[in-house]
């Protein structure tokens, strides 16, 4: 997914989305240092199973499921249970990747709709799976994402991302154009240089009068304001279907 600070994640984590060429941002990120303060155990730096701190690579990362209901938990059901499936390549083919890191293992599961994590709690939760469906805030969220995986596994041509967790394209294109903002602006760039290198309009070189009660100047202010709150927080929602 997208780089939001220099290694956080917008989540687009269950939905894949091509990117333009990497911003003046990302080359600059070397010489410019962003030491990374944690807030919450979720607050997007440390509510991803991976080093907040580590270099952002071309991996997937997987979202803890306390932040994620795209992140399935599974773990080995329980003796006397039939369960004929396991959760491996003859089940999923090509779309099914392996994953692993200082937390354990964990699956990629890819389609149309978008990526599914699962996360393992035991060595044969791939072989005897049941699914562990925490009943929080978005609980029913969890069981959809449940369900259109039990249906996969079970051989049924259904995506494995419920509605709610799929990226539209128009969503798509504006979370890639707020990202490219962000960058902008986070270089010491304006109103003016959003509205010249993100919305492409000639207004940017207008006298400052004209300039200041064009459409785009209110267009690249609001794509600031925006961009700053999806890199602070507003991804999450995405991450929860909101």
């Amino acid at each position: 997914m997208p780089v939001l600070h220099s290694n956080s994640f917008v989540a687009m984590p269950t939905t894949a989305a091509t990117l333009p060429a990497p911003s003046a941002r990302s080359s600059a990120k070397a010489l410019i240092p962003r030491p990374f303060d944690a807030v919450s155990h979720i607050d997007g730096g440390c509510g991803v199973a991976h080093d907040p701190l580590s270099p952002v690579d071309p991996e997937s990362v997987v979202w803890l499921p306390e932040a994620s209901p795209g992140t399935l938990i599974l773990e080995s059901a329980p003796p006397g249970f039939d369960t004929p499936r396991s959760v491996d390549h003859v089940a999923f083919g090509q779309s099914f990747r392996e994953l692993s890191d200082a937390d354990g293992r964990a699956l990629a599961i890819a389609d149309r709709s978008g990526e599914l994590h699962v996360g393992l709690r035991d060595e044969q939760a791939a072989r005897r799976p049941a699914v562990l469906v925490p009943l929080d805030s978005v609980g029913e969220l969890r069981a959809d994402v449940a369900l259109h995986f039990a249906r996969r596994l079970a051989g049924q041509r259904t995506p494995l991302l419920p509605a709610a967790l799929r990226l539209t394209s128009f969503q798509k294109r504006r979370l890639i154009q707020l990202l490219h903002a962000f960058d902008v602006h986070d270089l010491g760039g304006g109103p003016r240089d959003v509205a010249a290198k993100v919305l492409a309009s000639d207004h940017a070189q207008r006298r400052s009068v004209e300039w200041k009660d064009s459409h785009a100047r209110r267009k690249a202010n609001r794509l600031i304001h925006d961009s700053i709150a999806l890199v602070e927080r507003g991804y999450l929602k995405l991450l929860r279907g909101f």
